[in-house]
């Protein structure tokens, strides 16, 4: 029988030759993911290639280049080079591809004598060319293999050294195999000299933190990231963060691992600054209100599951705005650090001390044994704020004010703890400043009835509850009535009248002021109109401004100027009071609101005169064109006293610049002649009258007429304030009530004595 050729018989049985290479390329671990397509990548072409060859005709010069594994050059890419290129590509190393072609070489050779047994003895020229022609195919393909994994080799490797970030390969035991230029200049050694050693051999401070990394993600299989803290051979201090990466073979096991280690110091700065700024008050460096109320949940959260008793103290400075006014924002920053250092340094490293915000601090204190330690730290404190700071070269004298709730006694809630609190600090600024106080349950219900208070005087305005009320003002060299302070009173539908001094206060702090306070003023415009057409063509009216109107309106004041126009007033018609302590707070605002005022021709009244630190220069610097000279000048008064003496100074003053001058809160006739005879302009008093409703007011007008020297007039008035009996009094100079009468809570139906001066 004739032997097949070995060219044929490869054409005739390509199927089955890469059946079997396929089956063996299989157990390769990394062929182990590869499709069928793949795993014969350009096979058929290399037994086509080699089947050509055996075909062709060979000069012995071929022969002779073929014998040493070199075969004919091309632009083109062989088959065998493709083979190379893929394998590279996927993962194979150069031993599986190298064994793929050994095994090629085995399979035709089997196949073929396997069907032709003597042609082993018959075509060994065949054979010799077949070898020749794999190994050529062996050789264009491991080449091409080489070539492509050292092109790979040197962009991997150009890759990592331009890389700011470390990369080293350390084998099992930690000994590096590979390290990028990043490594090698840091530690200023050549990579010859860095494989093969450890961490240890390096000299690294933290080798063994270092080598427990390693050791963990060797142990793992897993990826591990970790920050490690670093002192270079400068000094510094750095962090790095570092990935380490197990490669793990075939059967399982770790062969390396691959380091990858970034320097994250400015990040991590960075980080820090971001916390703080979002967890602490840049100016003192305490815990800001977010992270002391995480902090207070977290303390509660502990206390009760390990049944201790905590204390929550909330601090507010005295008279903190006071050196904020006198010496600037920079000292008040100052003294807020200085005090946030006093009251840090009072208590201990487990307790928090944090800033609320403006002159507030709240400490918490954990763990409390026995309560008197939470008496001696108040005290401690205090007596710390009490003494003298020294502020940008001046010494500067304050106090504070702490109120203190306890846990679990006052409450459980963070939220209750510090209103708790909140309410017991108050309590403390109005008994007198500088102490301490706890909470109480009186407290608490003082609180509630404030909130109802607030809520029901929204609603006062619109529901027309509120009223305006005049007390007069006379001229003390002729008793004439020649002005009136308008003052709000509100008619509670169940309370009855409200004192002022209870609701005022809370009209300000919400900001209703502003809204009354332009009602009140539109009230007596319209009020001070009539008077002036039916009695008095110079007569006026005074209003109380409060501070927080001048700094919460915006133009507000502009319209009353346009109003006064609008009812054909001019502005000496309508007297603004203001007060001393506006004036020290005066900025470029409050200084184009008061000059508004006095182009407009509305005279301002300086309330309280005497009580304050009013200058003389900011008399004449804001137009002041009235005093009124507190009351306290004239209810202590005797002949011969130091009151009187100051006032007499206060009126001689006065009228050298210019000013005339109203005393308040007149309530016997000797102060009113002791005053007369000291050249005071006007007077206001209960000795004169009480504030009255506008309907009473104007009756006063009619009888002054016939009545104005030294007689009692009384009329019938149902709707006056206080006295709901239908009784309504008035008193002009020789009537007397007495100042122990000072009650101004008026009782709905009874009727109730007055206090002397005019009211808020």
């Amino acid at each position: 029988m004739a032997i097949q050729k070995l060219s044929d018989f490869i054409r005739a049985n390509a199927e089955p030759i890469l059946e079997r290479w396929e089956q063996f390329a299989k157990h390769f671990p990394s062929a182990r993911h590869l499709n069928r397509t793949t795993l014969r990548d350009h096979a058929r072409g290399i037994l086509q290639a080699v089947a050509d060859d055996l075909d062709r005709p060979e000069t012995s010069l071929e022969r002779k280049e073929k014998s040493k594994s070199h075969g004919p050059s091309s632009d083109v890419d062989t088959e065998a080079e493709k083979h190379g290129i893929s394998r590279m590509s996927v993962g194979f190393s150069l031993k599986e591809t190298m064994a793929e072609f050994r095994y090629m070489r085995a399979s035709v050779l089997h196949l073929w004598t396997k069907s032709n047994p003597t042609a082993m003895q018959s075509c060994s020229k065949d054979i010799t060319r077949f070898n020749e022609a794999i190994d050529q195919a062996l050789t264009e393909s491991i080449d091409r293999f080489s070539l492509d994994n050292e092109q790979h080799t040197r962009l991997f490797d150009t890759v990592l050294s331009s890389s700011p970030d470390f990369t080293a390969i350390f084998d099992v035991e930690g000994r590096i195999i590979y390290a990028n230029r990043t490594m090698t200049n840091w530690y200023k050694k050549p990579l010859s000299e860095m494989v093969g050693k450890n961490l240890f051999d390096l000299g690294i401070s933290n080798a063994p933190e270092y080598q427990k990394q390693l050791q963990q993600a060797v142990d793992g299989k897993t990826l591990y990231r970790e920050e490690i803290s670093y002192t270079a051979p400068s000094g510094e201090n750095l962090i790095f963060e570092f990935s380490l990466i197990p490669v793990v073979n075939a059967e399982g096991a770790v062969d390396a691992v691959a380091v990858t280690g970034s320097d994250i110091t400015e990040r991590k700065k960075k980080e820090e600054t971001l916390n703080r700024s979002a967890n602490y008050d840049v100016l003192t460096g305490l815990p800001n209100r977010g992270l002391f109320l995480d902090q207070l949940k977290r303390e509660v959260k502990r206390s009760a599951r390990n049944r201790l008793r905590m204390a929550l103290f909330f601090l507010d400075l005295d008279d903190f705005k006071d050196v904020n006014d006198r010496l600037g924002h920079a000292a008040g920053d100052e003294l807020l650090q200085q005090v946030s250092r006093r009251i840090s340094a009072c208590v201990r490293d487990m307790d928090t001390v944090a800033r609320l915000g403006g002159d507030e601090f709240m400490v918490i204190i954990t763990e409390i044994k026995k309560q008197a330690s939470v008496d001696i730290l108040a005290r401690e404190i205090l007596n710390e704020l009490a003494k003298p700071f020294s502020i940008l070269g001046e010494k500067v004298q304050i106090s504070g004010s702490i109120g203190i709730t306890l846990f679990p006694q006052d409450a459980t809630v963070p939220d209750d703890l510090i209103k708790n609190a909140d309410q017991a600090m108050y309590s403390a600024k109005e008994e007198g400043k500088n102490r301490y106080r706890y909470f109480t349950e009186s407290m608490q219900q003082a609180a509630e009835n404030r909130m109802r208070l607030i809520d029901d005087l929204r609603v006062a305005l619109k529901k027309k509850q509120l009223r305006v009320y005049y007390q007069p003002i006379v001229e003390l060299a002729t008793g004439r009535i020649v002005k009136a302070e308008a003052l709000v009173r509100w008619q509670h539908p169940v309370r009855g009248f409200i004192n002022p001094a209870e609701f005022v206060p809370l009209a300000e702090e919400t900001g209703m002021i502003v809204e009354i306070g332009d009602w009140v003023f539109r009230q007596a415009a319209q009020q001070v109109k009539r008077v002036r057409e039916l009695h008095d063509p110079h007569f006026q009216v005074s209003l109380n401004k409060s501070p927080v109107q001048f700094r919460k309106e915006s133009t507000l004041y502009t319209t009353w100027i346009d109003y006064l126009r609008e009812l054909n007033l001019s502005g000496d018609s309508i007297v603004i009071e203001i007060t001393e302590r506006l004036l020290t707070d005066a900025g470029p605002l409050i200084d184009e609101k008061l000059n508004a005022f006095h182009t407009a021709g509305i005279q301002l009244s300086l309330d309280d005169f005497g009580t304050g630190s009013s200058s003389i220069a900011n008399l004449k610097k804001f137009h002041i064109d009235i005093l009124k000279i507190d009351k306290c000048f004239c209810q202590d008064a005797t002949l011969d006293s130091d009151e009187v003496t100051l006032s007499k100074a206060i009126i001689v003053m006065a009228h050298m610049l210019g000013i005339k001058v109203t005393a308040e809160g007149v309530e016997t006739v000797e102060q009113k002649d002791w005053l007369k005879s000291a050249g005071c302009d006007n007077a206001q008093g209960f000795v004169i009258s009480k504030p009255v409703s506008s309907r009473a007011f104007e009756k006063l007008l009619n009888m002054g007429k016939a009545q104005r020297q030294g007689k009692v007039m009384a009329a019938q008035e149902t709707d006056d304030y206080p006295d709901q009996s239908g009784e309504f009094s008035a008193h002009v100079f020789n009537s007397q009530e007495p100042s122990s009468a000072k009650l101004d809570v008026p009782v709905h139906r009874r009727r109730k004595v007055r206090p002397s001066g005019k009211q808020a």
